[in-house]
């Protein structure tokens, strides 16, 4: 069984780092975005002051947002939800794969619809999985 944290605060992300087994980020309400990467930092100095590997603990981000027809710009800034293409998406997943430390994601959509979901699986989905070399 596994542990998993949700926690916001710099010791209680020191604490994530020294015990878990994953950390699901908080949505961006709780802990805006771009205090992700300053996280993850906190979480990989406390794992590995603990003999720990960082890669060892499962990172996920809780990603709101709407899955839109027409491009438009993606500011990963404060609560702002993401809306914008699966294309688009697909790209904020890579970079905050690559370049923040995430690994698996959960998709919030704004407007709780059959059609979201279904953009978000047959669309977002595959083209993250392209552009992270694992489709």
């Amino acid at each position: 069984m596994g542990i998993w944290f949700g926690s916001v605060g710099p010791r209680a992300l020191a604490q994530t780092g020294r015990l878990a087994d994953g950390w699901a980020a908080p949505i961006p309400h709780y802990l805006p975005y771009e205090k992700w990467r300053e996280s993850q930092d906190i979480i990989d100095t406390a794992a590995v002051e603990a003999g720990r590997r960082p890669s060892d603990i499962t990172r996920i981000a809780q990603l709101v947002g709407h899955i839109t027809d027409a491009p438009g710009e993606v500011v990963l800034k404060g609560e702002t939800p993401i809306r914008a293409t699966a294309a688009q998406w697909a790209e904020v997943i890579a970079h905050l794969a690559g370049d923040v430390g995430f690994d698996s994601f959960v998709y919030w959509p704004e407007s709780a619809d059959a059609a979201q979901l279904t953009a978000w699986a047959r669309e977002v989905v595959p083209a993250a999985r392209d552009l992270l070399g694992k489709g």
